[in-house]
């Protein structure tokens, strides 16, 4: 009688394994909490690291991974898995491109050639699927960071983007600087529109508008509702401090002046929190008076079944 019960049981576990790990937000001081947590674990290896969230996906896409190096990292390389990362604390070089050499599953023994940059926190970063890259940590340092694994967008990019992605060395390798990001940031300051917002796209690497685009987002006053049936807003908040309306019951059309949400729960967010928003979830930026929030947005595509 069992027997005839574990499809059943299987399809019920890949369900649950695969169910969505709801609005979270990661604040700026409980990912320092976890960081000098993280200090007290280090391995032999000279890392540790924690989950986060993870969707369950069998490809290893849709997780959320927070990682410390207190010394060089093996390389790496992901096929099909774009890493989008946010460093949290200290810095360090980032290798990347190349040739990934001594490779076993995603990881290598080395790389030849390359192209090396520092990172350091606050900074933003990109790295394309396929691309063997290795995070190296300078004697007596650190850096930690969150990682996101992207799906890999599959089709024909958008030929005329509406934003000038980085053109770095390999290409589709994207980063942003911290400091960059509070230039772009008062620059928004300057172009604020009658909907109290300013905007501008990153970089679009995906269809055009859909997925697999980063956006740098300025609010001085609240922003319209917005449900994006198949979209994750994956969101840095780089500066300012607001609240995050989400939930709830969307009345009106999605990101039009006018709609409001009915219901839903309020979440004080502020510079160098991480929110994850799933899918078909109302949502809204609500901004004190006077004041501003300003974040990188990072449409994820939402994990199909």
């Amino acid at each position: 009688m069992i027997g005839h019960h574990l499809p059943t049981l299987a399809l019920v576990l890949t369900l649950m394994l695969q169910a969505d790990p709801g609005f979270i937000v990661w604040s700026m001081s409980e990912l320092a909490g976890r960081n000098d947590a993280l200090g007290a674990e280090t391995g032999p290896d000279g890392s540790a690291r924690k989950t986060l969230a993870d969707y369950g996906s069998p490809s290893g896409s849709h997780r959320f991974r927070f990682i410390r190096r207190d010394r060089d990292g093996r390389p790496e390389q992901h096929d099909g898995i774009d890493d989008v990362v946010l460093i949290q604390s200290g810095s360090g070089t980032l290798l990347v491109g190349g040739e990934m050499l001594g490779r076993r599953g995603d990881l290598g023994t080395s790389i030849t050639g390359g192209w090396r940059y520092g990172v350091a926190a606050g900074d933003v970063l990109r790295i394309p699927a396929g691309t063997p890259h290795a995070y190296l940590v300078p004697d007596g340092g650190h850096v930690t960071y969150l990682l996101v694994r992207v799906p890999a967008f599959v089709g024909e990019v958008v030929e005329v983007p509406d934003g000038d992605a980085p053109r770095l060395d390999p290409p589709e390798f994207g980063m942003w600087e911290s400091s960059e990001l509070e230039e772009r940031n008062r620059a928004l300051g300057t172009r604020v529109g009658p909907d109290g917002s300013a905007r501008e796209t990153l970089a679009d690497y995906g269809a055009g508008g859909q997925s697999h685009r980063f956006r740098f987002i300025r609010r001085d006053d609240d922003g319209p509702p917005e449900l994006h049936q198949d979209i994750i807003d994956l969101v840095f908040v780089q500066s300012g401090a607001g609240t995050l309306l989400v939930g709830g019951e969307m009345i009106g059309q999605s990101n039009v002046q006018g709609a409001r949400i009915d219901g839903g729960s309020r979440h004080p967010v502020a510079a160098g929190d991480v929110l994850h928003i799933p899918a078909r979830t109302p949502h809204g930026y609500v901004v004190p008076e006077g004041g501003h929030i300003t974040y990188v947005l990072v449409r994820v595509p939402a994990l199909e079944g």
